[in-house]
């Protein structure tokens, strides 16, 4: 019953990813259609200190108005999103408001509402709420295997903790018949080795999908990466398999994304601001995503040419100096 279950959760993970990263040719264009995504960056704090990300940089922690994120989650839904993620550059687990972003979301009918997590604070007391919401899936980022490896690399002693939130997870989903899916997904660095046969006992037991990712530049923000760990170009985010590897990011083409303070940007590793477009509190999501300057990105993307901006050093791991992408837009009026 339970691997019948489980099946159903890994089939649907592969579908949503083949409708992100496999997108449609004919929205490879600079008037792409308004995106099925809406990820609203609700809180960029985070209780981690992952050597490999880029967080700690931030230089102003905030969260997103929730009054703003409820007139967001509207506009989109009218426009054509489906689909609701709620974190981009911190732990969605930090703000108490998390259940009641996906009561809201469900009442509008947004078909699939999603959470990533570092799951050291994903206890029974606070995930039991956004179950019973109706969060429809939660994945774990368990970038290591055992206590050693876990506090080197996430910066906190909180590997048993983190095992022991999945596993009442994954079993209340189990007990109650939850329409969720529970996932885990681990970055391979050169600070911790893959102990097969203990992400077997402690993790794949208890998940519907076990998932291995490469270390990334975070977007451009972690640069000096390349000194430990080796960055493939073309490898968004690491998220990808080999034969996806690609010159064009999907992100400007099928997702819209609201930082905490409330602007359009265009990726979710915006750690520096560097890809805001518009300020969502004065303008409409449609007309940002039809906007100059958002039509500007897609083209650049289209042409695979970065030069000036931020997407440079992302996709194709170069150490330059770009402008925030406003700017590089008007120096090329």
């Amino acid at each position: 019953m339970i691997e019948n279950i489980s099946k159903h959760w890994k089939d649907s993970l592969n579908k949503r990813r083949d409708s992100t990263f496999k997108l449609d040719q004919k929205n490879y264009s600079e008037d792409a259609q308004f995106p099925r995504e809406l990820i609203l960056d609700i809180n960029n704090r985070c209780n981690h200190k992952c050597y490999f990300c880029a967080n700690p940089k931030i230089e102003k922690y905030d969260a997103l108005n929730f009054e703003l994120a409820l007139k967001l989650m509207k506009e989109a839904k009218s426009l054509g999103a489906t689909d609701l993620g709620l974190q981009a550059t911190g732990e969605p687990f930090m703000d108490k408001r998390l259940a009641d972003f996906i009561v809201e979301g469900k009442k509008m009918g947004y078909e699939y509402i999603y959470i990533n997590t570092n799951g050291a604070l994903a206890s029974p007391k606070k995930s039991k709420p956004v179950i019973d919401a109706g969060c429809d899936s939660i994945k774990f980022s368990i970038n290591a295997h055992n206590k050693e490896d876990f506090k080197t690399v996430h910066g906190y002693d909180d590997f048993e903790k983190v095992i022991s939130n999945l596993k009442w997870i994954f079993n209340y989903r189990n007990e109650t018949k939850a329409k969720m899916g529970v996932y885990v997904s681990s970055v391979r660095s050169s600070k911790t080795k893959m102990d097969e046969s203990n992400i077997e006992t402690t993790i794949t037991e208890h998940c519907d999908n076990f998932d291995i990712r490469d270390v990334s530049n975070q977007g451009g923000s972690m640069m000096e990466l390349n000194d430990t760990e080796e960055i493939y170009e073309g490898n968004i985010l690491g998220s990808l398999k080999k034969e996806e590897y690609t010159s064009r990011c999907v992100y400007p083409f099928n997702r819209i994304v609201i930082n905490p303070y409330g602007f359009v940007v265009a990726c979710t590793a915006d750690f520096h601001n560097m890809l805001e477009i518009a300020d969502a509190n004065k303008n409409k999501l449609i007309d940002i995503w039809n906007s100059n300057e958002f039509k500007y990105l897609r083209r650049k993307h289209l042409k695979h040419d970065y030069v000036g901006l931020f997407c440079d050093k992302c996709l194709n791991n170069k150490n330059c100096k770009p402008e925030k992408l406003v700017k590089a837009f008007q120096q090329n009026l």
